[in-house]
């Protein structure tokens, strides 16, 4: 099994401070995982490293990566306010070059249709990050990390993520989930990683 992330001792901070200390690390394709840890334990600092997302330090890490796709969805939205949000499903996909039937089919699934046209920075919170998994349906990456997936969601929104990443599972993705506690939306977790420890 192929790891797509990988560090024997991994070290990351912001300017002097270390978050994150000597952590040994192996992240396997096909696998599930998840984050769990109190405010400030480093948790969604980690999240943004194995997303690529992370603009720290990384103190000299020796940081082993493959070519899987990686998609994160964070604890601050990622859309951009001032395009609608069919504008910003194709600038987030334009590489995707997927057809626009399977677009409005899975708005429709996520109760998004109507509201194609209208700028995001209208939308609530819910509804932003309704759009974020949406557009993870759509993108389908290798591996989606998800910060505090269920904040913001409703009821039938939790049931659209959950519903999603047991899709994933049986597509054979991974799916990393980040928060304060274990939120139990996957079947099979490789390794919960505590950084309350």
């Amino acid at each position: 099994m192929s790891s797509f992330f990988e560090s024997d001792s991994l070290q990351l901070g912001y300017g002097n401070q270390v978050v994150i200390s000597d952590l040994k690390i192996s992240l396997e394709s096909s696998k599930n995982y998840e984050i769990i840890g109190k405010n400030g334990s480093g948790k969604t600092t980690l999240l943004m490293c194995i997303s690529n997302n992370f603009i720290g330090n990384t103190f000299n890490s020796d940081i082993k990566r493959n070519n899987n796709t990686l998609m994160e969805i964070g604890s601050m939205p990622s859309l951009i306010p001032m395009l609608s949000l069919i504008e910003n499903i194709n600038y987030f996909l334009f590489k995707e070059n997927i057809n626009e039937s399977l677009i409005n089919k899975i708005l429709i699934k996520y109760e998004l249709n109507n509201f194609k046209e209208d700028l995001i920075e209208d939308f609530s919170s819910g509804m932003i990050k309704r759009s974020e998994i949406a557009i993870a349906d759509l993108k389908n990456p290798d591996v989606l990390c998800i910060d505090e997936p269920k904040v913001y969601l409703d009821e039938n929104g939790i049931q659209l993520l959950l519903s999603l990443l047991k899709k994933r599972e049986s597509d054979g993705n991974s799916s990393i989930l980040s928060s304060q506690e274990s939120i139990i939306a996957l079947d099979n977790i490789e390794k919960t990683f505590d950084l309350n420890d």
